[in-house]
């Protein structure tokens, strides 16, 4: 019920935001599901590029909307579906961006992988820790 009252609370056109990333979360942890990795990249790849202030507002809506999503998103992989997600989501807008896929030893030695999405010097999925970016597309 809570949730229900913070989306009412939204504009219109950020509930739009949101259920375009809603669904694209589904949909992409669907493919990820089905697709092999090593496709994803050719499937979602798009060149890096600088942002222009007329669009800074709606990267900031994307990546609220990004976030609300990921918070009920149902994948394990949330940093990857979302920053995919929020390429589709940016790419429809012809705004360009780049994903990149990064490593960090967690605390217990092990590997982590992480994913994160920039448009020119902008977080739209954010880095966090100290991970070391192994590959981008």
């Amino acid at each position: 019920m809570r949730r229900l009252k913070k989306y009412s609370r939204l504009t219109f056109r950020e509930q739009l935001l949101f259920q375009e990333a809603l669904l694209l979360h589904i949909w992409i942890g669907m493919l990820l599901k089905v697709v092999p990795f090593r496709r994803i990249p050719r499937l979602f790849s798009g060149p890096q590029s600088s942002v222009f202030s007329p669009q800074l507002k709606i990267i900031e809506m994307i990546r609220a909307a990004i976030s609300r999503a990921g918070g009920v998103s149902p994948w394990k992989n949330r940093c990857l579906v979302s920053s995919l997600a929020a390429r589709c989501m940016l790419k429809r807008r012809k705004i360009k961006s780049q994903i990149y896929l990064g490593l960090a030893k967690g605390f217990n030695g092990m590997m982590i992988a992480h994913a994160w999405l920039k448009t020119g010097n902008l977080e739209i999925v954010a880095k966090t820790d100290n991970f070391i970016g192994i590959y981008s597309f």
